[in-house]
């Protein structure tokens, strides 16, 4: 598979994740999406913010031992290397 479409499919990054969560919350509001989706998303939203915190917390841990911190939206998921 070339680069360029592994990279549209595959969410790699927080702020990448929370984009596909706006573009599903889109689909609620314009109506396109059903209610067992909207369920799901409900369940999703609720991980994004779990994340949001997580990578908060890890920016703070890494502030206080001298590293520096990933960007927000850009804390690598995963193995960076796939």
């Amino acid at each position: 598979m070339s680069e360029d479409k592994k990279s549209t499919k595959e969410i790699r990054t927080t702020g990448q994740l929370r984009a596909m969560l706006v573009n599903a919350a889109k689909g609620v509001v314009n109506g396109d999406m059903d209610l067992d989706r909207a369920m799901a998303l409900h369940k999703i939203a609720k991980n994004i913010s779990e994340s949001l915190y997580s990578e908060t917390k890890i920016a703070m841990f890494r502030h206080e031992v001298g590293e520096s911190a990933s960007k927000f939206g850009e804390l690598p998921l995963g193995d960076p290397n796939d």
